[in-house]
């Protein structure tokens, strides 16, 4: 048998019925370079990939070949390039089947035929075939199979060839352009322009390179992409024109859909930084119905705010309506207007065509205006909604998910705005009653900012300072602080860093004429951001009951002193009167002696009487430092 495979000229291998190679012929050694001797025993799937892999054009499935031979699938007939061990790329036919008689049955024999030759028989057999064929039939049968239209044509314009879907685009007939021309039979919305620049391009021989618009019963219009190119002899005279129309609509649709949902979203953000700067409701109103209508393309948009109490909408901003509408005109709530349907729905509400609308009534305000088509979304609040922005045309309209999110996008941004106008003027409101508060408080009330120093001070520091609020604006705390109250003031101001309040802290402040003024300072840090960014002080003039403290201290000590007088001074009294009472009973003038004794005793008494006011002192004395006011 395998003689028999060596007078063959096709590759040959013969695989055992394990899949590995028995012999290869003369001729598969000479074609891929492999001898017999390094491939026998090897497994057919190592021995392709190993050696004949490489040899394969690039794109050829190896790998649907290997598994055909390892599953034993019989094949035949499937064509692949390759390029041999000698010349360049070639055509095999590829063909494999399982043996059947004894002794080789179970074994494989695979073949590869070389078939250029007959490939490049077939090949010649075709363009010779090809050269006989009219070219307008080779035109129509690549024309027909692709989607877009080409045309061929004379030097002068005269059509040649047109396809079947040139005609559908163009939306003309083949006897008519023949008859016309090419371009005249189109029906073209700028025909006159169109016509000058294809004369342009016949004349001149330049590229036709253009978008037309044509005319379509169906979709009002269609974008078509023309381009066509002249074909020259060897001579450079032109002998004939060739192009392709392209139908552009639905991308021309989408770019310029693209083109409008930019500028929506640039409209949005203008919105936004313009209720960022701080707009008025009113002006930020103005702007998004102006906004809306815009880049929306309909002719009415308007802001109702909803009157909860009388269950109805007041009209507060509009484009398209009546202006001397606005602020005075009212309408229904509920199902008696689209705006009150948004409300009880909770979402965005559509109407294609309010004649036959069942879901709400049509208000006056809209039917007035013979109003078709319209969108409505709710101006969300903070706790409630605050109305419903609208938009409307008097022209039938289907509005798109891209056009509900436009508006609500507006609508988010209105009330953003709203909101935020709404909590400046309750803090506008709060500061002007705080500061009224100040400006009439006896206290020094004062806000000071690490970044800014003292932003505000009421006016009472001018009377325990001595100094006007605005000497005083701009400058430092710390700046005003005597030297005998610097420290503990900076220690407090260590509480606040860390965001503790401080109270009752007596500081001693210099006046502006240099004296001293005590002030008792209650402190609370200012916030921003979960960080200290200054601190606001209320501060009492305690001045006066320093002083007063100062005044009964010295009096308490002058008691003190007083009652140790008035110890010493008994003493020292009674002793000399003893010696003055001894001596007048030694006199022997009786009546001087009376006349001394009776002043001893008198003295004695005045003395009994500082005890007793001795006495009394003392308990003045326990009675103050009991109750902490000496």
């Amino acid at each position: 048998m395998y003689h028999c495979f060596e007078e063959l000229d096709d590759a040959v291998v013969i695989l055992d019925r394990d899949n590995n190679v028995a012999r290869l012929n003369g001729s598969f050694q000479e074609t891929f370079g492999i001898g017999d001797d390094a491939a026998q025993g090897m497994e057919i799937g190592n021995l392709i990939a190993r050696h004949l892999a490489p040899l394969f054009e690039e794109g050829d499935s190896v790998g649907r070949i290997i598994e055909t031979l390892r599953c034993r699938r019989e094949v035949s007939h499937v064509t692949c390039r390759m390029q041999p061990s000698h010349g360049g790329m070639r055509w095999f036919s590829f063909s494999c089947r399982v043996m059947t008689g004894e002794p080789y049955a179970g074994m494989m024999l695979i073949r590869f035929r070389d078939v250029t030759p007959e490939r490049d028989e077939a090949a010649r057999s075709v363009l010779d075939t090809a050269a006989q064929v009219r070219p307008e039939s080779i035109y129509a049968g690549i024309g027909e199979m692709l989607p877009y239209g080409i045309w061929i044509c004379e030097p002068d314009g005269t059509a040649l060839y047109i396809s079947a879907s040139f005609l559908n685009l163009a939306g003309t007939t083949l006897e008519e352009c023949r008859r016309t021309g090419l371009m005249d039979c189109i029906p073209l919305k700028d025909a006159a322009g169109v016509l000058d620049d294809w004369k342009r391009c016949l004349n001149t021989g330049c590229r036709w390179d253009r978008e037309l618009v044509v005319a379509d019963p169906d979709r009002g219009h269609r974008t078509i992409l023309s381009r066509g190119a002249p074909v020259r002899d060897e001579n450079d005279q032109i002998i004939l024109w060739a192009g392709i129309n392209l139908d552009v609509t639905a991308r021309k649709h989408a770019e310029d859909l693209t083109a409008v949902r930019a500028a929506q979203q640039a409209a949005i953000a203008a919105l936004g930084h313009s209720a960022l700067a701080g707009a008025g409701s009113r002006e930020l109103m103005n702007a998004v119905v102006r906004t809306v209508a815009e880049h929306l393309g309909v002719e009415y948009v308007k802001v109702l705010r909803y009157l909860p109490d009388e269950e109805m909408f007041l009209l507060e901003a509009a484009v398209g309506f009546d202006s001397a509408q606005t602020g005075m005109r009212r309408v229904e709530g509920g199902t008696d207007s689209q705006a009150g349907y948004t409300l009880l729905s909770g979402k965005p509400v559509i109407v294609d065509d309010f004649r036959t609308e069942t879901r709400f009534h049509g208000p006056a305000l809209l039917r007035d205006e013979e109003i078709m088509s319209g969108i409505s979304v709710i101006i969300q609040g903070d706790k409630a909604p605050y109305g419903v922005l609208g938009a409307h045309t008097r022209m039938r309209r289907i509005f798109t998910r891209d056009d509900i999110n436009f508006v609500q996008a507006a609508a988010n941004v209105l009330a953003q705005g709203i909101e935020r106008r709404t909590a400046e003027e309750a803090l506008m409101m709060s500061e002007e009653k705080f500061r009224e508060i100040a400006q009439r408080s006896f206290d020094m009330i004062y806000t000071c900012y690490h970044d800014d120093g003292i932003t505000y001070i009421s006016p009472a520091v001018e009377r325990i300072l001595g100094y006007t609020p605005a000497e005083l604006v701009g400058s430092r705390c710390r700046n005003f602080v005597s030297p005998s109250s610097l420290a503990a003031w900076e220690e407090e101001q260590k509480k606040i860093a860390r965001g503790e309040p401080v109270e009752g802290l007596e500081v001693e402040f210099r006046r502006k004429d240099g004296m001293a003024a005590f002030v008792e300072l209650n402190e609370s840090p200012i916030m921003e951001h979960g960080r200290v960014v200054g601190v606001q002080v209320v501060g009492r003039d305690i001045t006066e009951r320093k002083q007063n403290e100062h005044l009964r201290q010295q009096a308490f000590e002058q008691i003190e002193r007083n009652i140790e007088q008035f110890a010493v001074l008994g003493d020292h009294i009674r002793q000399p009167l003893q010696v003055i009472l001894g001596r007048a009973e030694l006199l022997d003038d009786e009546e001087t002696a009376a006349i001394v004794r009776a002043q001893v005793e008198r003295i004695n008494e005045y003395i009994t009487q500082l005890d007793r006011g001795w006495i009394e002192s003392r308990k003045v004395r326990e009675f103050l430092r009991r109750h902490d006011l000496a």
